[in-house]
């Protein structure tokens, strides 16, 4: 395992100050470890605060603790994720250097300002990231040069428009100015999220098998299609229980036929053949949880044996924080010049976070052994994002090993 984390021998050595830079050279360099940092950070206060060992200065530590899974920890990601890929797709540049630290400071702000400041400015503080994200990314789209404006990569743009006002909401409830705003703000975020994780799992994961295990996977463009507009009715039905009581059998329907529909891509995709690559074989099983998602809410607008609350974990630690991982570590050692392959610690990582989504779960099914699965489940979770910064650090800290800029 020492080898894992040695400096690779063809890597020219830097001063301090080149370290610095490299750190601020690309968008995932200071977001992907900000949202790791932050994930192992945050989750032991909340289980002391879940425990009843700590208060938090929050009105609503509940909502505070879903919030910041998907605001802090999320937002963090995505922006990581968004910053290099708009590179690529557009040709344009996206923040780096000083603007980039800039926009770093905006979202270390919305964290810390709940803590610091009264609720209404705590709350602006917080809503300034994701606006300023977009800012940042739409120089780059609208600057790209393309026969017709629908060929422009618009995705970030409607993504974090839609989380903005999620977020917005989210904090209209808690300030009290809508009383479901909490809960709608959560469920419309959840949903982008999944939609995202639709789309952009369509675009990598078939190209990924077909180069790194060698088999061919036509194209489903109309089953891709169709399984993404299922999905975005699910959502839509999802917010509009939020607010109006709707007939179960159609809740079951919509959420067990989006189960369905992306339980199939991947089969489609040949989840089989990545079994053994364990930078491929991860993203088909994040993946999986997807559709699991979508199938535990649909059975529980059937039932109240399952609750709620075990298809937003589902969702939310199962498909998001590990596809979350899964880019972070391939993104993370393609763009710094290094060979795409899994060593042990990204296998551990990998087995960690499968395994906290695993005892979240049991958590809400066996109340009885609540307390130990939960603490189970965030030791996993701390494995996991602590093993990325233990390997990831050194790396991210480093200029490219190749010489090549980002």
């Amino acid at each position: 395992m020492a080898a894992a984390f040695a400096l690779p021998q063809d890597q020219p050595r830097h001063e301090p100050a080149g370290r610095r830079r490299a750190l601020f050279a690309l968008g995932f360099r200071p977001f992907y470890l900000a949202g790791a940092a932050y994930a192992v950070l945050v989750l032991p206060l909340w289980l002391a605060v879940y425990g009843g060992h700590v208060a938090l200065q929050v009105s609503d530590a509940l909502a505070w603790h879903g919030h910041e899974m998907l605001f802090g920890f999320g937002a963090a990601i995505i922006a990581g994720f968004l910053l290099t890929a708009v590179r690529n797709w557009t040709g344009g540049e996206t923040p780096t250097g000083t603007p980039l630290v800039l926009l770093v400071l905006v979202w270390l702000a919305g964290r810390v300002a709940p803590f610091l400041l009264p609720a209404g400015f705590a709350a602006m503080a917080d809503l300034a990231f994701l606006p300023v994200l977009a800012v940042a990314l739409a120089q780059p789209i609208f600057l790209m040069r393309v026969r017709k404006a629908s060929q422009r990569p618009w995705l970030p743009l409607v993504v974090l428009s839609l989380l903005t006002i999620a977020n917005l909401l989210y904090h209209a409830g808690a300030l009290g100015l809508w009383a479901e705003g909490v809960v709608f703000g959560r469920h419309l975020a959840l949903g982008v999220v999944a939609i995202l994780i639709s789309v952009i799992a369509a675009r990598i994961v078939p190209s990924f098998t077909m180069s790194g295990a060698g088999v061919f996977i036509p194209a489903a463009l109309r089953r891709d299609r169709i399984a993404l507009i299922v999905l975005v009715l699910a959502v839509a039905l999802d917010l509009a229980a939020v607010l109006w009581p709707l007939p179960p059998l159609l809740l079951v329907t919509a959420n067990a036929a989006t189960a369905l529909l992306h339980a199939s891509r991947l089969q489609q995709w040949h989840s089989w053949s990545a079994r053994r690559i364990p930078l491929l074989a991860i993203l088909h099983i994040a993946y999986l949880w997807l559709p699991l998602a979508f199938a535990l809410r649909a059975a529980s607008a059937w039932s109240d044996a399952v609750t709620p609350a075990m298809a937003d974990h589902a969702l939310g630690v199962g498909a998001m924080a590990g596809l979350m991982l899964a880019m972070m570590t391939r993104s993370a050692l393609g763009h710094t010049g290094r060979k795409l392959k899994a060593g042990p610690v990204e296998i551990g990582i990998y087995g960690a976070i499968m395994l906290a989504a695993l005892l979240r779960l049991c958590a809400l099914l066996h109340p009885a052994l609540q307390w130990p699965l939960l603490l189970g489940a965030g030791i996993a979770w701390e494995a996991a994002f602590g093993l990325f910064l233990l390997r990831y650090l050194p790396i991210l800290l480093r200029p490219r090993i190749d010489g090549k800029p980002g």
